[in-house]
């Protein structure tokens, strides 16, 4: 019960503290300290945990199962293509935002709203609270308390008109609606996944369903909406469009009749048309003129130098000549017949030459007449040139004057071709949207139908139990490790060694009456005679063997027992220690030093006497007239009758130390049981009387901040301190505090007491 004392604690000497292994590591220690407080707390971490587990579990068997039912939406990248046209409302491009884009789609209040009015759950108790019967655990929700207190603030508003109320009631619908659905992007897929939960396991497939069908027929009323107002608007621009192709085309044929610019079927203008048939002519009319004249001067030229004219080209083909030529050769043949026949003086051949002569000059005035036309054509080649040349010019300008006018002509012309370009396009633009309208393929399809589920996702039973203990054991542990870092009491040897820095005298277990049984029957000082073999008595064996052994060449006489605080034990323990050391046969007297609280008196069964230690000191009285004898022993008592009006005064005083003094020579062990050190100096200035010290801590209950401060009080008036005594210690708890402390194997040796 007893740990050894390696120093003596009286002034000149140091305790050294426990022996503890400087080679081990703070791991273990740590690791033991946990321990320790786990086994100390194990009772409250049980309850803890078995509690909480017990309260969760009550919960969860009172709640309403839940069932999840999922729906997967695929967003279909391959668009099917009818028509070689670019639709009006393009497929969605398949990159991540619009993934995103299309789960807020599906989570929308819009979405939801549709849904509510599709399956018509402004009716369902499920989604509309004000259809649902109050049950007790909705209170432990706190949306509940909110919306009471909302109710109330309400309450004391105006009255709202019917449709307000019927929007927020529709919004609370939606709300419970949304709360209950989960939708998710599968990884980085294109699929989308639709989770709700309800109480039906029928309804939570049903309104997934309905969500991805609502989502589906969502897009598809988008596309036909976008294509409808397309047709309307092309529609109305068509018919705009038209009226300015209209008004430009009738701009250019005004403006074409106005400044005479018709145009032929080949596209020219009757002017430009003119001017080209002029200047082919002109170019024919010149070179007819060119080759007259040619032929004129040619004949001419022959003429005059006396050649025959009869090769050229126009006198040979003269019909005429012809026929003159041929008479003439004729007629020659005749001449040369009749020449030889008559001889040239015959009538016939003189006939015959006036023909010849004739017929000579009839081809000589062929040929000037032939000249005369060729001349005669050259005047007229000259003057259809000359009148070519006169319309043409006339022509040009003419085309000069309309040059003005169809640079505007062509502006008004591109302005009509521009418009009817518009007109064309729009239209074919109408005609394909029109066709497009009736053909409207999503962007999402379902590829996995929600089914009913069969077993509820929550609550989840084995999970939540598994979670309970593991929660509430850890809040166990926890607030196991918050009461051991709050607590401020000092339990085992080690505590003391650390906390104080004296040595653990020993450790003296709680009697039954300090345990709360048999309080009237036995005392602890009756308790250590009845049973001498009792841990109690040992231990109170061992502090006087702990005591003398502080100092074996001048074991202590006179030891003084206090506290730091009042009710901690020490009157107990030193009543018990005196009445111990008188049944081991020394002779001990034990001296009452409280003078403003006495009780050793009533430690011992005695009444209060009418004399005692203030009397003697005051009056000096005869000792043997203040000593009382203890009727269950041979210790002797000296009590208190009466305080004084300055204790401190009295107990530091001469006359005090002069009976210390004759106590120390008559006893073999005098013990002195004085007031607590914090709220009083009594004990302070009785420690420098004594011989060694002895501080009383009342186990688990002592504050270690107040123990501290009680013995740096003492150590400032140099008090000797032998050591601590941990007074009215519960073994069977202390066993549970950890290894260092002989208090830990009282199981194990207790066999050894009889208590």
């Amino acid at each position: 019960m007893n740990a050894p004392v390696k120093g003596s604690g009286a002034a000149g000497t140091k305790y050294e503290g426990p022996e503890i292994a400087e080679n081990q590591g703070f791991l273990e220690l740590d690791l033991m300290a946990l321990y320790r407080t786990l086994r100390k707390r194990l009772g409250l971490i049980v309850a803890v945990t078995l509690g909480l587990t017990a309260l969760v579990m009550v919960v969860v068997l009172q709640q309403t199962p839940l069932y999840t039912a999922e729906t997967q939406v695929l967003l279909d990248r391959q668009k099917m293509q009818v028509t070689d046209m670019e639709a009006v409302m393009s497929g969605m491009p398949a990159d991540s935002a619009t993934v995103d884009s299309e789960v807020e789609i599906l989570r929308s209040r819009a979405l939801a709203a549709r849904v509510v009015d599709r399956l018509n759950l402004m009716q369902d108790p499920e989604f509309n609270g004000k259809l649902r019967e109050p049950s007790l655990l909705r209170w432990l929700d706190p949306r509940v308390w909110i919306g009471e207190a909302l109710k109330l603030v309400e309450a004391e508003r105006p009255a709202l008109n019917q449709e307000i109320l019927d929007r927020a009631e529709l919004n609370s619908v939606i709300d419970s609606l949304l709360s209950r659905l989960t939708v998710s992007r599968q990884r980085l897929t294109y699929v989308i996944n639709v989770s709700f939960v309800s109480e039906s396991p029928e309804k939570a497939a049903r309104i997934a369903n309905a969500i991805a069908d609502t989502y589906i027929l969502d897009q598809l009323e988008a596309k036909f909406d976008a294509t409808r107002q397309a047709n309307d608007w092309l529609s109305r621009r068509l018919g705009e469009l038209r009226q300015q192709v209209q008004d430009s085309e009738r701009a250019v044929e005004i403006f074409r009749a106005e400044n005479g610019l018709e145009s032929l079927a080949s596209g020219v203008t009757v002017s430009e048309q003119q001017l080209s048939e002029l200047n082919a002519q002109l170019i024919l009319a010149r070179t007819a003129l060119a080759e007259a004249r040619a032929k004129y001067e040619r004949a001419r030229q022959i003429r005059a130098s006396g050649g025959t004219i009869e090769s050229m080209a126009d006198v040979v083909q003269s019909t005429t000549i012809s026929q003159l030529r041929q008479k003439q050769a004729e007629l020659a043949r005749e001449l040369a017949n009749l020449a030889s026949r008559y001889g040239p003086r015959h009538p016939e051949v003189v006939n015959a030459e006036a023909q010849r002569r004739d017929i000579e000059r009839q081809i000589g005035a062929e040929i000037s007449r032939i000249i005369g036309s060729l001349q005669n054509n050259v005047s007229v080649a000259e003057t259809r040139v000359a009148s070519l040349e006169e319309s043409l010019r006339e022509i040009r300008g003419e085309t000069g004057d309309s040059g003005q006018a169809m640079v505007q002509l062509r502006e008004l012309e591109r302005e009509a071709a521009a418009n009817r370009a518009v007109y064309e396009s729009f239209l074919n633009r109408f005609k394909e949207t029109s066709q497009q309208q009736d053909l409207q393929v999503p962007d999402s399809r379902v590829i996995s139908q929600a089914t009913a589920p069969i077993e509820p996702s929550h609550p989840r039973k084995a999970l939540s139990l598994a979670l309970a203990l593991v929660l509430s054991a850890m809040l166990g542990v926890g607030l196991a490790f918050l009461l051991e870092h709050l607590d401020n009491g000092i339990e085992t040897g080690r505590d003391v060694e650390q906390v104080l820095g004296l040595p653990h005298l020993v450790s003296l277990p709680a009697t039954p009456a300090e345990k709360g049984a048999d309080r009237k029957v036995m005392n602890p000082q009756d308790y250590l005679l009845a049973k001498p073999l009792s841990a109690y008595s040992e231990g109170l064996r061992s502090l006087r063997s702990a005591l003398q052994l502080s100092n074996v060449d001048n074991p202590p006489t006179v030891i003084l027992f206090t506290s730091a605080l009042p009710s901690e034990g020490k009157t107990t323990s030193s009543s018990s220690f005196a009445r111990a050391a008188a049944a081991a046969g020394l002779k001990v007297v034990i001296v009452d030093c409280d003078l403003r609280h006495p009780s050793v008196h009533k430690a011992f069964g005695i009444g209060r006497p009418e004399t005692g230690l203030v009397e003697m000191l005051a009056e000096r009285l005869e000792l043997s007239k203040v000593l009382v004898k203890d009727p269950k022993s041979d210790l002797d008592i000296l009590p208190i009758s009466t305080g004084t009006a300055n204790p401190p005064d009295l107990l530091g005083s001469e006359q005090m130390r002069l009976l210390l003094e004759r106590l120390r020579n008559d006893y073999d062990l005098v013990v002195l049981d004085s007031a607590p050190v914090l709220p009083v100096s009594d004990s302070r200035v009785l420690s420098r009387l004594a011989d060694e010290t002895v501080f009383v801590v009342r186990w688990s209950e002592t504050p270690k901040d107040a123990a501290q401060a009680a013995i740096r009080e003492l150590r400032l008036y140099n008090a000797a301190i032998a050591g601590v005594v941990l007074a009215v210690v519960d073994t069977a708890q202390q066993a549970k505090y950890g290894y260092g402390d002989g208090g830990y194997y009282y199981s194990k040796y207790s066999r050894y007491y009889v208590n």
